[in-house]
């Protein structure tokens, strides 16, 4: 009954650390290296920035316990960022820096970005 138990939590780990995929990069990949754009720019202007490809930084206020989302604060406002279409999720990161470049859309009248990266204390997820 304990082998069992243990070979799950094996299983489960495993697939977990496939998930989470991140890359430690030498140098900062290229769609970061772009300037951010402040979120209430991003909100005040959503029909501009709709279907753009941006950069966006500041601190994670909040995070899915699986990492899939998390809202991001740049001290002008938050927005909602969603990273489980592109696959990937991050470590729980509550309270951190982050960097995120994807693509702002809106849906249900409310703009948000779906992230395709995030570097977080130099580590890079995607």
């Amino acid at each position: 009954m304990k082998s069992n138990s243990l070979i799950r939590t094996l299983a489960i780990i495993g697939l977990m650390s496939l998930v989470v995929q991140t890359v430690h990069a030498k140098e900062e990949p290229a769609e970061l290296k772009s300037a951010a754009v402040k979120i209430q720019e991003i909100l005040q202007n959503e029909s501009a920035y709709d279907g753009k490809y941006v950069v966006i930084e500041g601190k994670i206020d909040t995070e899915c316990p699986s990492g899939c989302w998390f809202i991001l604060n740049d001290g002008s406002a938050t927005i909602y960022v969603d990273i489980l279409p592109n696959n990937f999720v991050i470590p729980q990161k509550r309270g951190s820096s982050a960097k995120v470049y994807g693509e702002v859309t809106t849906i249900e009248g409310d703009p948000m970005m779906i992230g395709k990266m995030v570097e977080i204390d130099g580590a890079i997820y995607q």
